[in-house]
């Protein structure tokens, strides 16, 4: 599936200029509508590290009211409670209430990377995963909310250039805290087969994937608005019919 994404697909910045400001007041007229009628919205991103999770969570949220969504990190480590409890708790007390937005850089499916790649839990879990993730999901689903998942997909040599830069960027260098991306950057292909894997397995008409081609950022910060944009129009169209 990532290999036949052509990852040359790029914005010029006129055409990012004629279109964004009209995509901007969409979305945030469709986060009223929300609201409005009470449809709960998971905005989910995955994908490489230094695939510009953060800067285009950042665009996609600024033209929004804060008041109406959370952003939350959660490719932390497990607490001790977490570590307790089924691993998905962690991901149910942030499902936003009706009529709100949560927004995830990371997700519940820490559980079928990261975890499967570095083998931190039994075989037996991650063989239950797939199921359990499709299962929380779709009970999600079922109860009115939206899920809009997003995978932004580099090449191996596009990742190694963008960690260089933000290593040597001083108001970028935070975001490379240690050398766990340098490892994950080193273990690329292992990361690649986890990720088609799990595509191919949680790739449903209730929660489709939009694979996002992340080289150039304006193309996908527009592809990004657009899909929400397209998802949330048919949502309350649904609702209000």
């Amino acid at each position: 599936m990532l290999e036949k994404v052509d990852l040359s697909k790029e914005t010029s910045k006129e055409e990012y200029k004629k279109i964004i400001s009209e995509l901007e007041l969409r979305v945030g007229a469709l986060q009223r509508d929300a609201k409005e009628l009470k449809i709960p919205v998971m905005i989910v991103f995955e994908g490489w590290d230094g695939a510009g999770k953060g800067t285009l969570i950042n665009r996609l949220i600024l033209p929004l009211d804060p008041r109406g969504f959370r952003v939350y990190l959660t490719h932390t480590a497990q607490s001790e409670e977490e570590i307790m409890r089924p691993f998905l708790w962690r991901y149910w007390n942030k499902t936003p209430e009706r009529g709100r937005i949560s927004v995830f850089d990371r997700s519940w499916y820490r559980r079928v990377l990261e975890d499967k790649v570095n083998k931190t839990v039994p075989q037996q879990q991650l063989s239950q995963a797939y199921n359990e993730i499709n299962h929380f999901e779709r009970q999600l689903t079922d109860d009115g909310n939206v899920i809009i998942k997003f995978f932004l997909h580099i090449s191996e040599k596009k990742q190694g250039k963008r960690l260089k830069e933000m290593k040597k960027d001083s108001a970028m260098s935070w975001r490379v805290i240690t050398e766990k991306e340098w490892k994950h950057h080193k273990q690329y292909d292992k990361y690649f087969t986890a990720y088609e894997k799990m595509l191919e397995n949680t790739d449903t008409d209730y929660a489709p994937w939009t694979i996002v081609e992340a080289h150039d950022r304006r193309f996908a910060e527009i592809k990004i608005f657009k899909t929400v944009i397209d998802v949330l129009e048919k949502k309350v169209e649904e609702v209000r019919l």
